[in-house]
């Protein structure tokens, strides 16, 4: 009996591993690349866009942002950062940008207590933004100088409301190369990406790091005050434009631009800290505490038993087949060890697809796993007991809106 539950298991693990593998696959390879639209339109038929760029304490990475989008070629162009540091994040901002009269610096208002710090700096941008498109990028991001123009050509050859950009994450640091393929993976293989465009869904995502939307629209929906208590301001957006009737598109914007999310372990933790837990609870509108300590079970679980278990299950039987030498826990290790390869195997496909860092340390995703379950958790029990994450300064817990 005890064999048998192994066996179910371990397949049932190889199945979820092929499914996983297959969607995320499916999603990078139907996922329309943003340099697959061949330049048209001439520079007089280009709208007006503004660039709106929050900033909150990021002196020590902010300038690839402002010196590729000082280097921009788009010729209509705004860009308007909006600031609540209080480090020297303006003073280095203003000594790159020097006498360029497109950049245009303006200090956030007050946080309101039912407001989230990111959305309430755009929704402020967006209120003295004169574009027609409103351009929302990350301060953590970096582009080619063509990045704009091509993004531009490509919203209006597709009549895109909302289109929105899917990064190359540059992973430098070992944690970075560690734990950052964990998330990203269960993202490009959990979200249905590949169904956006399709004219017919109903489904509608965005990444933060690159939002492009009509400004009528965006006035249209209320902008960010529809969801200003929301964490995952992003998601949120983009499926507040398609329920609201707006087509949103998504393409792969990896050649053209790059973010950097976090650098450090302290960064990593604290970052998916923030919204890995509360993000998904309030897309699915999920109130009920025992749904929720039921979510944080479900992902305890299934991250263990994908990616640890079977590493854990190769090594139990292992030790017992050499210490008994029965047939049954040789099959059992030869078992294990091809599900657990399988998942590096997969693992390391999808991180070499995605360029999410070095495919060697797809080895290593049953530790990133253990130190994922951990970050999961933290995030719950913040969220859940009401004291908060923080993240530059700042405490984020849930708010109603």
């Amino acid at each position: 009996m005890f064999e048998i539950l192994v066996y179910l298991l371990l397949g049932l693990i190889l199945l979820i591993w092929i499914g996983y593998f297959i969607l995320a696959m499916r999603n990078y390879l139907q996922l329309p690349r943003l340099t697959d639209t061949p330049s048209k339109l001439s520079s007089q038929k280009l709208p007006l866009v503004s660039v709106i760029v929050p900033t909150r304490n990021e002196a020590y990475r902010v300038e690839k942002c402002i010196r590729s989008l000082k280097a921009q070629t788009y010729p209509h162009l705004e860009i308007l950062i909006v600031d609540d540091s209080t480090d020297n994040t303006v003073e280095l901002i203003t000594s790159i940008v020097d006498a360029d009269p497109r950049f245009v610096l303006i200090k956030q208002e007050p946080l309101p207590n039912d407001w989230i710090g990111k959305p309430f700096a755009l929704q402020q941008g967006s209120k003295v933004a004169k574009g027609e498109y409103l351009l929302f990028i990350d301060a953590d991001t970096f582009h080619d100088p063509m990045l704009i123009t091509r993004a531009v050509e490509y919203a209006l050859g597709h009549d895109s409301d909302l289109l929105s950009l899917v990064p190359h994450n540059s992973l430098e640091s070992f944690w970075e190369k560690l734990i950052q393929p964990i998330p990203l993976t269960l993202i490009s293989a959990g979200m249905p990406l590949a169904k956006v465009n399709k004219p017919d869904s109903k489904i509608g995502i965005a990444f933060g790091p690159f939002m492009l939307i009509k400004h009528t629209v965006f006035d249209k929906i209320g902008g960010y005050e529809s969801i200003k208590g929301r964490i995952a301001d992003d998601v949120e957006m983009g499926k507040l434009v398609r329920d609201s009737g707006y087509t949103v598109n998504l393409a792969n914007g990896q050649t053209m631009m790059h973010v950097r999310m976090y650098e450090n372990f302290h960064e990593i933790w604290e970052g998916w800290s923030k919204n890995i837990f509360l993000g998904p609870v309030q897309k699915r509108r999920i109130n009920s505490k025992v749904k929720r300590l039921l979510l944080v079970l479900l992902g305890i679980v299934g991250i263990f038993g994908l990616m640890v278990f079977p590493l854990c299950m190769t090594i139990i039987a292992l030790l017992l087949m050499v210490v008994t030498h029965a047939v049954l826990w040789q099959v059992i290790f030869l078992f294990s060890l091809v599900v657990w390869l399988s998942g590096v195997i997969f693992q390391a496909i999808i991180q070499k697809a995605y360029r999410y860092g070095e495919t060697k340390y797809a080895l290593l995703f049953f530790l990133a796993s253990l130190i994922f379950i951990g970050i999961f958790v933290n995030s719950a029990m913040k969220s859940m007991s009401g004291t908060g994450v923080t993240w530059k300064g700042r405490t984020y817990t849930e708010k109603k809106s």
